[in-house]
């Protein structure tokens, strides 16, 4: 419900606070005190249309702030949390600053919101009837909500049925959009992957080859050299001819020698063992860099085949990968994406079948769900009426049109109440409505069977007495009373039945102060609300006839709502 309203520097108001209460809060007052200010205000805090008209004179800004305790604070926290905006434990404040440069700027929980998000809010909090943009009856969208609210259990259980399965029908289809690739697009995509798969396919390649082939690569371009400078080496470690004497044949020479002294201490024969290693070793060596050189196999084949072998490595490095591994493991990710695109078609097909019978099964209980909202449907038609013909409104009747749809989350039903207020009219939608008073009475008849259904958990009604008297303005007091036991009401009113009703009586008065006006609010005790009921039904000047007659009119109010 909404707690307090402040509002500061708005048309006749220098500063305001308003503590509401649970039930009926009734605000009165002379016509042109300004009373349909606070609605205004509450108006254009929700998301109504800003005008630097509203802010006082002098004043650079005008300031409107509501705080708000929902009976339904989870639903109210969710609706909060999509809306990226963190929720509080159990209050909602709202505020809008008008400014005079323009810059408004709205906030929700002290978070600075759009108005889009204020209004979205909005609709689950108040709903205004009078010459306002917040009356939930007059969407059309809001209609299908209503009558499935109303209808109950079994209505409401069908429903979250059909919207599982239109969740799962709306997640395959979904699925199916990323998977059905335009055919043209698919075999582009197979081709380029079989093309990519062969080029790696046909080069064999083998990890670490790209190495060892640059290694071949150096030693065949270098190979003049390796034969020149290896020959050269054997032939020094040999000698190179007959009468050329070679590092062995000195070293064997030495050997000898060595053999005359090494007995003679056992350091010398340990160096000579050692040298005599170094001969054989040498002599290894040497015939290793001969066996080298009569291999050595030269040939410009050899070379090409070496380089073109580098070249196509490098080609396929530079598309797949940088080494052979990563050149491999690319390929394997292709066989996997060109397997997917060939086996899609089945998935597809798959989740065709899926999607066919989850429509199947959703159709039967969209149908069953539109047959159930159908009987509802003549209930609450019936019901209206006789909170019609309770508010002397005999020619007046709802019908409720169902039209088929596209599969939706609400099922195949488009829901509209429509009105016919005379014999012989068509029925209309109910923004068509042109009295007033009519709308006001038709809204009220609503909210007096949904009262306990209804989200919204404040209704505040404008002037909803226009063109109202006698026995009508008693039922209409009666019926405010009896949605009051459910839902807050804030009502502003002329009638003093309505009034005689209240939890909670707000009268609002202009005081003027030299060149100034402005509108102050006071809550009413006892005698006050008596006395206010008597000047509203005998003018400004109490007389004991108009107070006798307030007083039974307040004795006769608690009675009636003593009874519901």
């Amino acid at each position: 419900m909404l707690v307090d309203l402040r509002v500061k520097n708005f048309v006749l108001i220098d500063e305001m606070e308003i503590n509401f209460v649970e039930g009926l809060n009734v605000i009165t007052g002379e016509t042109g005190a300004g009373k349909s200010i606070i609605v205004g205000a509450l108006d254009m805090l929700l998301g109504g249309r800003a005008s630097t008209d509203v802010l006082r004179k002098n004043k650079e800004t005008a300031y409107i702030e509501a705080v708000y305790e929902p009976d339904n604070i989870d639903y109210i926290n969710d609706k909060l949390k999509k809306l990226g905006i963190e929720a509080e434990d159990d209050i909602l404040l709202i505020s809008r600053e008008i400014n005079r440069n323009g810059r408004n700027k709205s906030r929700i929980n002290g978070q600075l919101a759009t108005l889009t998000m204020v209004k979205e809010m909005s609709r689950f909090l108040v709903d205004i009837h009078g010459q306002h943009e917040h009356q939930s009856l007059l969407e059309t969208n809001y209609h299908i909500e209503l009558l499935d609210d109303f209808a109950g259990a079994e209505v409401l259980n069908e429903k979250n049925r059909t919207q599982k399965l239109y969740k799962k029908y709306s997640e395959i289809e979904k699925e199916l959009n990323n998977f059905e690739l335009e055919e043209s697009e698919k075999a582009r995509k197979l081709d380029m992957y079989k093309y990519q798969i062969n080029e790696i396919d046909s080069a064999s390649l083998q990890e670490g080859e790209f190495a060892e082939l640059k290694n071949k690569y150096k030693k065949i371009t270098n190979i003049e050299k390796i034969f020149e400078i290896s020959g050269k080496i054997y032939n020094n470690i040999n000698g190179e001819g007959y009468n050329d004497i070679g590092i062995l044949d000195k070293l064997g020479k030495l050997l000898g020698e060595m053999k005359t002294i090494q007995d003679f201490d056992n350091e010398l024969k340990a160096l000579g063992k050692e040298l005599n290693n170094v001969f054989y070793q040498l002599q290894d060596i040497s015939y290793r860099f001969n066996d080298y050189n009569e291999n050595i196999n030269y040939s410009d084949d050899k070379l090409k085949e070496i380089e073109d072998r580098i070249n196509l490595i490098n080609n396929l490095k530079q598309k797949y990968g940088e080494t052979e591994s990563q050149i491999l493991t690319y390929r394997d990710k292709l066989i996997e994406e060109k397997n997917f695109l060939i086996n899609q078609e089945k998935k597809v097909e798959e989740l065709k079948k899926q999607k066919q019978q989850i429509k199947e099964k959703y159709l039967i209980i969209a149908k069953n769900l539109s047959v159930l909202r159908k009987e509802k449907a003549i209930k609450l038609e019936k019901i209206i009426k006789n909170e019609f013909l309770d508010l002397y409104m005999k020619d007046t009747e709802l019908k409720i049109k169902f039209e088929r749809k596209d599969p939706s989350l609400d099922g195949i039903d488009d829901v509209e109440f429509l009105i016919s207020t005379n014999p012989g009219e068509d029925f209309k939608p109910l923004i068509k409505i042109a009295s007033g008073g009519e709308i006001s009475r038709i809204m009220l008849s609503f909210k007096n069977i949904i009262s306990e259904i209804d989200r919204i958990n404040t209704l505040i009604f404008d002037e909803i007495d226009s063109g109202v008297g006698g026995k009508t303005a008693q039922k209409m007091a009666e019926k405010l009373a009896m949605i009051s036991k459910n839902t807050q009401i804030i009502c502003i009113t002329h009638l003093p039945q309505i009034a005689s009703m209240s939890d909670n009586h707000l009268l609002i008065n202009k005081i003027r102060d030299k060149n100034k006006a402005y509108t102050v609010i006071n809550n009413l005790d006892k005698k006050g609300k008596k006395e206010e009921l008597a000047r509203m039904l005998g003018g400004a000047k109490l007389t004991s006839t108009t107070l006798k007659h307030a007083e039974e009119m307040l004795i006769m109010a608690q009675n009636i709502k003593n009874n519901y």
